[in-house]
């Protein structure tokens, strides 16, 4: 067990625990997010949400690259649309998924030679506790019917991870609808 808050002790946890010779697949799918605008977030929750959402991935690839180079893995990177267009009153969230988006493009470029497949995907609202205490929040009303469920998410992830070692689906954009 790790706290994925303190990316720095990651290394020692693995020491307990042991790293893996070979994996096929390494998906991050934790993230947090503390609303505010850029003139309201002090620095405590712009280090506690670029420490989950960007500086724990990297560091976990790191560990486990060489397990994912031996068996010619895959690595999912579950960004956010807030990754690729910044709204208004998220500026920390969105700028660590900025920043997941770079890991994940430097990722794919240094690994292509040893195989290590990399894919970024990309959903818009997703039926989560967290988007429902986000809408809470900000007083948006919330309903589910208007986005994406968790299932249709795994299920994109699984068709990436899925295909076949002739192509490797990059990026992907998933809406409601």
């Amino acid at each position: 067990m790790a706290d994925l808050s303190v990316p720095g002790e990651l290394a020692a946890a693995f020491e307990l625990q042991g790293l893996p010779e070979r994996l096929d697949s390494l998906l991050h799918v934790a993230g947090v997010l503390e609303p505010g605008a850029v003139g309201q977030l002090g620095a405590g929750p712009w280090q506690e949400i670029c420490a989950v959402n960007l500086l724990a991935p990297a560091e976990l690839t790191r560990l486990l690259l060489p397990a994912l180079r031996a068996e010619r893995g895959h690595v999912v990177f579950l960004n956010s649309g807030a990754g690729l267009h910044a709204p208004p009153g998220l500026a920390a969230y969105a700028a660590s998924k900025f920043a997941l988006k770079a890991l994940a493009e430097s990722l794919r470029a240094e690994e292509y030679q040893h195989g290590v497949r990399v894919t970024s995907v990309y959903p818009g609202e997703v039926d989560t506790p967290m988007q429902a205490e986000l809408h809470a929040r900000l007083g948006i009303a919330y309903d589910p019917a208007t986005c994406l469920t968790v299932d249709s998410v795994a299920q994109v992830v699984a068709g990436a991870l899925d295909l076949s070692r002739g192509g490797t689906v990059s990026d992907l954009m998933l809406r409601p609808g």
